[in-house]
């Protein structure tokens, strides 16, 4: 119709309002099964995937790598040539987006491959221990940095030690690649003169390269232990670093990729006398300040990380992932007591990077907060306990201002000042749910600016910025009653505990801590107990934690306190 003065009457409508695709899609993988054992040219790999809008793609990656091209339409799913791959455990995930840009990362689906593997092709070099004090002629290095592709260097058991640099560059290749490893049932120590102050002018190794593994070897000593001065396709395992006077492991030189670092045993760093100067000892320093330099696609796992002892502001994080760095995997790690000297996070994430970083199926207690998060992250399954500042810090970072694209789902938090500490304000793509927060004569949540899909947490303790409204949060009783036993670390949901068949289905992550499928009528917290009344799990306390998809734990040096020293 033509209204006054040729005006139509459309032109008096207001537009309609735009409405923000915030919510992300789900993706689970359906095969190959967790735990399932792989091998040969054609293994299907598939996932599905869901949204309030529609998927519109998948990408699915090996151990936090791309694998093949992003598959566009449904079903999603990928051919894997497995041969092409090492023999061993790896880890598979999903990554679902939607066409608003939002994503998810599915849980890792841990696999065995096995094939039928062919002698070396290149050289098996054996060498032992050898005292270049005061040559700096080391035959390690030397012989390490003539290796070719194909090639293994055996290490014998013993002391190898240097005053000077020791750096080393291997190349091999995705067909061929280069293994230096110890002797079977040997402990080839690597190491520095011996400093009652830990007064190093070197690093004990600096490490550049591509495909290859380092496997079984002790690192004691140095400013900092293991730097890698870039790399990619790096596997780092079954090694030890301690006794450090700067911090243990650190990818902070330039941009690194697609390593995996397993089951390693890291502790007693930051050991600089204060009469030299002050020092930081992170377990792991990964990627750069301000985004210096990219950290992305690694697989952190199974590793034990404790007595981190820092006296600047630099800290002594257990694992520590700066700005940018993003699509790294930390899970399955037992980390403790990062509070000596300074008191730094266990795990802490920065994101702001390209992808989301994965924190799950960690266990931490003695921290200074357990796990720090500012943006681009999903926390899940972790068993964060008693620390001295808080049990999770959720807030902007000066480096991240900006909180988007967090996850915080089934995670069991006991006995801190704050369980939660959260400034949300402005917030975009996030989510708290099904989470057990248990701080008894404590804050369980001190909040402001809370938003975001907030769902059947859990709480003991007071509340800031939050209330009880049997939605968002509910009272979760007596941590004496929800637990096992909390004085025991024993957090396994009892069977009248209000924790079973209570999480909200929508948010529930595909496994849990013990890495078993969740099934419905699904629990909160970290654990799903399958009706069971006692843990048939890992057992929690000091040492590596066991699951399904690990095997047993090296042999390591004896542990001991910075008070013992």
């Amino acid at each position: 119709d033509t209204g006054v003065d040729g005006w139509s009457v459309g032109d008096f409508l207001e537009p309609a309002p735009i409405v923000q695709d915030t919510a992300p899609p789900t993706a689970m993988i359906l095969v190959p099964l967790n735990g399932s054992t792989v091998s040969g040219t054609a293994v299907t790999v598939s996932a599905s995937s869901s949204d309030n809008v529609g998927v519109v793609g998948v990408q699915f990656k090996l151990d936090g790598a791309n694998l093949g091209a992003e598959d566009l339409s449904s079903p999603f799913s990928i051919t894997w040539d497995t041969t092409l791959t090492a023999n061993g455990s790896h880890a598979l995930t999903a990554t679902a987006r939607d066409a608003a840009g939002n994503s998810a990362i599915s849980s890792v689906v841990t696999v065995v491959v096995s094939n039928t593997t062919s002698p070396p092709t290149g050289r098996v070099i054996e060498i032992y221990p050898s005292d270049a004090n005061s040559t700096c002629n080391e035959e390690f290095e030397n012989v390490a940095n003539t290796l070719q592709p194909g090639d293994t260097l055996i290490l014998r058991g013993g002391i190898y030690t240097q005053t000077c640099r020791r750096a080393i560059i291997v190349n091999g290749t995705a067909a061929s690649p280069i293994t230096i490893k110890a002797a079977s049932g040997e402990n080839p120590i690597l190491t520095r003169p011996g400093n009652a102050d830990y007064n190093y002018s070197n690093n004990n190794i600096e490490i550049n390269g591509s495909y290859f593994t380092i496997q079984g070897l002790r690192f004691q000593g140095g400013s900092a232990g293991v730097r890698f001065l870039g790399g990619n396709h790096i596997t780092f395992v079954d090694n030890e670093v301690y006794e450090t006077g700067n911090n243990a492991i650190s990818m902070n030189s330039a941009n690194t990729d697609s390593f995996i670092i397993r089951r390693n045993h890291i502790h007693n760093t930051g050991l600089l006398s204060s009469t030299i100067g002050t020092t930081e000892g992170e377990g792991m320093y990964v990627g750069c300040n301000n985004a210096a330099c990219i950290a992305s696609n690694h697989l952190i796992e199974n590793n034990y990380i404790h007595h981190t002892r820092g006296t600047s502001e630099g800290g002594n994080d257990g694992i520590e992932v700066k700005t940018g760095s993003y699509n790294n995997i930390i899970r399955n790690n037992v980390i403790h007591d990062t509070n000596i000297g300074t008191q730094f996070p266990c795990i802490f994430v920065y994101g702001g990077g390209a992808g989301l970083n994965t924190v799950e199926g960690n266990a931490m207690w003695n921290c200074g907060e357990a796990i720090q998060v500012a943006s681009d992250a999903i926390i899940r399954n972790n068993l964060i306990l008693n620390s001295s500042i808080n049990g999770i810090t959720a807030t902007p970072h000066s480096q991240v201002p900006t909180v988007k694209n967090v996850t915080i789902v089934n995670n069991t938090i006991y006995g801190h000042p704050n369980c939660l500490y959260i400034r949300w304000s402005g917030a975009t793509n996030v989510t708290l749910a099904n989470n057990a927060m248990y701080c008894p004569g404590n804050t369980a949540v001190n909040a402001s600016g809370l938003t975001g899909n907030i769902k059947s947490n859990y709480v003991e303790g007071s509340l800031s910025g939050a209330s009880i409204d049997n939605n968002g949060f509910f009272n979760g009783g007596a941590a004496s009653t929800a637990f096992t036993s909390p004085s025991a670390l024993n957090f396994w949901p009892t069977t009248g505990s209000i924790l079973r068949n209570t999480a909200n289905a929508t948010y529930v992550p595909s496994l849990d801590f013990n890495e078993t499928v969740r099934t419905s009528p699904y629990d909160a917290g970290a654990y799903e107990t399958g009706g069971l009344a006692s843990n048939p799990g890992w057992t929690v306390g000091p040492g590596f934690k066991t699951t399904s998809s690990t095997s047993t734990t090296p042999t390591q040096s004896t542990q001991f306190a910075i008070g013992d020293r």
